[in-house]
Order: C-alpha cells, then structure tokens, then sequence
C-alpha cells in the first residue's frame, strides 16, 4: 500500500526546516588556482641578421647616395607615403622635414586648376577627376605636379636622377631642370628621383655638403648649384715636391693669389 503524502508546509519556515541541511564540501583553495605548467616550446634557431644583406632598393639608394656625395650633394631622406614630392619640397623651403607637405599639396592643385590650360594636356585622364584625386593627402605627384609648385613659389627646381646617371659627371647631364624665373639669383630646390623603393618611384631632399640638414636647405641658384657640381667633380691638385739643388730646396716664390669673384647669390 503506498505511503500517504503529507500536505503542503502551512509556511516558508515549515519548508526549510523540513530540508536536511547539506555539510559543504571541503574545498582546496589552493590547487583551484594553480595551473598546470606550461610545457616549454622548442625554441627555434634563427641565422643572425646579415648586416650586408640590403634589400634591392636600400643597394640602389645606397649607390645614389655616393654618387651625390660625390658631387659636393647629399640626399635628405623623406617619408615614402605617397607624399614624398611634397614632403621633399616642404623640407627645402621650410626645413619641417617634410610635415607641412598637405599645405605644398593644396597649393600646388589649387594652381593646377588656375593654369588649366597649361597643365591638361599632359594629363592621361579627366582634368577634374586628376585634381580631386591629387588632394588625397598620399596621391602620389610627380614631374608635373613639380613644375606646378615651382611656378607657384617663384623658385626653380633641378631633378637628379642618379641611377639614371650611373656615374658623377654624368649627373647635370641626365637632371631634370624646371626653369620658371632667373637662373643666376632665384632659389633653386633640389630634388632627387628613385625609380626603385619599397613603395616603388620616390622623391627625396637634396642639400649640399656643407648644409648639415637641419632648417631649410640652403638653396643655391641654378648658375651657382652647376658651379659647385663642376667644382667638386674637379681632380685634386698633386703638389709638386720642390726642387733640390746642392742639398737645399730652391727658393721660389709663390704667385700672387687671383681675387675671388664673389657670386651675386646670397645663401639663406
């Protein structure tokens, strides 16, 4: 005969003293929080970097360096951004190292489309498209974009393209030259031209070997830029040893020095 169910408990106090009471498990603190160790992975030998093993473009950029060195020029490093032409034009003029290349950039689209005619048809696409897309802070200028900005500041500008050149004295020959005012007192910028970068063709700052690089470059003219060129590029004098005579060094007088024609640029 099955066991008859008792009622309902008349209160909560009923219910919960009808339940037995449940004695807590003992509980190891200390092994809940310990974890197993981690097993140690093999750790993989690596070969120790190469100093000598430059990428393909940091060979190619290296070699231009030397060849401008060798022509009293150095080459001023800019970020490879897209902005490069700019950043190279602000570092001329402004010595910012290239930070205020959005001003050079919104200044040289603005005189693009007030010369229009000038500029279009050099252009492979729509003129208007070409000017909005070159507002884009990392479109990428180039020559044009440089004769643009040279006639807008009021400067010239001089293109080196050493890895065309190859070799020192044939640099001025295979330059880019923008003329837009007077060639013997205006500034002229220096450029440089990489075809091979890690983010593909490039600009880059130019300053002469006395310009430690630090504010704007000093900006030679054109005239007096090919002086200092072509008097770099000039062999060293070998010095004569003097002449003996009856074991003493002939006397000889040395002649009067030529006066040095000073040049009408005056260095900023």
């Amino acid at each position: 005969m099955a066991e008859a169910k008792s009622g309902p408990p008349a209160s909560l106090d009923d219910f919960f003293k009808s339940k037995a009471k449940k004695k807590p498990k003992a509980t190891n603190m200390n092994a809940a929080t310990e974890k197993p160790p981690e097993e140690e992975k093999p750790k993989v030998a690596r070969p120790a970097p190469n100093p000598d093993a430059l990428e393909g473009w940091e060979r190619a950029l290296r070699k231009d360096q030397d060849l401008l060195k060798a022509c009293g020029l150095w080459i001023k490093e800019v970020d490879g951004d897209g902005a490069c032409l700019f950043r190279a034009f602000a570092d001329q003029l402004d010595g910012s190292n290239g930070s205020d290349h959005l001003a050079y950039r919104e200044r040289c689209v603005d005189f693009l489309k007030a010369h229009r005619d000038d500029f279009e048809p050099f252009l492979d696409e729509d003129f208007n498209e070409y000017c909005s897309r070159m507002r884009e802070p990392t479109a990428w200028g180039g020559h044009v974009e440089v004769q643009a900005l040279s006639r807008a500041l009021g400067v010239n500008a001089v293109i080196f393209q050493p890895t065309e050149a190859g070799r020192p004295d044939k640099l001025l020959s295979t330059c880019v030259e923008m003329v837009s005012t007077d060639e013997d007192s205006a500034r002229c910028v220096q450029l440089s031209f990489h075809p091979q970068h890690h983010a593909g063709e490039h600009y880059n700052s130019v300053r002469c070997v006395d310009d430690n690089g630090e504010g704007a470059a000093l900006c030679p003219s054109v005239t007096e830029l090919k002086r200092r060129i072509a008097d770099a590029l000039k062999p060293p004098v070998k010095e004569e040893p003097a002449s003996q005579g009856g074991g003493y060094a002939a006397a000889t007088e040395a002649p009067p020095a030529a006066p040095v024609k000073k040049s009408p640029f005056k260095m900023r």
